[in-house]
């Protein structure tokens, strides 16, 4: 006989008989009656799959949560159990789009495996927030998992559990950071995660957009005001993406810096961007004195379209020491 959901027609038959206290000939004469109803285009146990439904028998239980290390978690699992160590909370903020408003959470926390952001969407657990604090051990439970720059995150909605210090659970090691591997330029692939390092040898002057104060994105102009979705209207914030060219002796390829990343680089604190943006003269200056820095990058390959080429998008810069950058080779 063939299954359905792992059951065969007598054991679906036999479920409802011992649950519902009815005969296996009415159940069964509510089976044809469906089957003539839908002129036997299903099987027979298909139709007993709907008897079943109708009489309210459930004939599978739901899928049972799985705990996960980091290394484990991939982009679309849900119902994920996850145990770990608090390295550091964000703050609260609120956010305001079209069809919603709210507030929004996140901690980071690891295991000996990696570290992962958890972003918590839920009210009753933002309100537990407050309660937490680094070297905390978390329990969570019904998140599901997704990527958001290249990184898995944790995310919790309504049907989440967060238990701050669970009895009889414990972390003992951390990893100390998100591990991502080492790759020369010539060895980068579309969409790659990698850690790159090498030198400047070309930079661009840096262009700016209006952004967010609170969390960094384009305003959109909407009836002569900056609006931002999750903020509303906002007073703009100059926020710099900032180019340039790195050499790591296999290969060159461009790499673009957002936001804090740019501001890093190029030193410069909001007054300065505020200059830099209407003195080209300046945002020369400062860029050109990035040539000849070795750094350390880590982010993910785009490919660019309009250009047919591998570009860098980095999340992390790092300048780095000519002995340090020799002893990783």
């Amino acid at each position: 006989m063939s299954k359905l959901i792992g059951l065969t027609y007598e054991q679906i038959l036999t479920k409802i008989q011992t649950e519902k206290g009815v005969t296996r000939d009415q159940i069964e004469a509510k089976v044809k009656q469906k089957l003539d109803q839908l002129s036997n285009l299903i099987s027979k146990e298909g139709a007993a799959h709907i008897i079943a439904n109708e009489f309210g028998v459930k004939l599978f239980e739901p899928q049972k949560a799985k705990r996960f290390k980091i290394k484990d978690l991939v982009p679309m699992l849900r119902n994920v159990e996850f145990l770990g160590k608090v390295v550091q909370v964000y703050e609260t903020r609120s956010y305001q789009t079209e069809k919603r408003s709210g507030r929004v959470s996140s901690i980071m926390l690891g295991d000996e495996t990696g570290l992962i952001r958890v972003t918590i969407w839920d009210e009753k657990l933002i309100d537990k927030v407050p309660q937490v604090k680094e070297g905390d051990v978390l329990k969570l439970g019904g998140a599901y998992v997704k990527e958001n720059n290249g990184f898995k995150e944790l995310h919790l909605g309504s049907y989440s559990t967060l238990d701050i210090n669970p009895e009889g659970e414990t972390i003992e090691g951390v990893a100390q950071k998100r591990e991502l591997s080492n790759k020369t330029i010539t060895e980068l692939q579309e969409n790659d995660f990698a850690t790159i390092n090498g030198i400047v040898v070309q930079a661009f002057e840096p262009r700016f957009y209006d952004g967010c104060p609170d969390c960094g994105k384009k305003l959109l102009e909407v009836e002569g005001k900056l609006m931002c979705k999750e903020h509303g209207p906002r007073e703009p914030t100059a926020m710099p993406v900032f180019n340039f060219v790195m050499d790591d002796s296999t290969d060159t390829i461009r790499v673009v810096c957002f936001r804090q990343q740019a501001e890093k680089l190029l030193n410069a604190n909001q007054a300065k961007l505020n200059e830099m943006r209407t003195s080209p003269e300046l945002a020369q200056l400062t860029s050109s004195m990035v040539v000849g820095k070795q750094l350390k990058i880590s982010g993910r390959t785009n490919k660019n379209i309009m250009f047919d080429r591998l570009e860098f998008s980095a999340n992390e810069v790092q300048e780095q020491d000519p002995k340090e950058m020799m002893a990783e080779v």
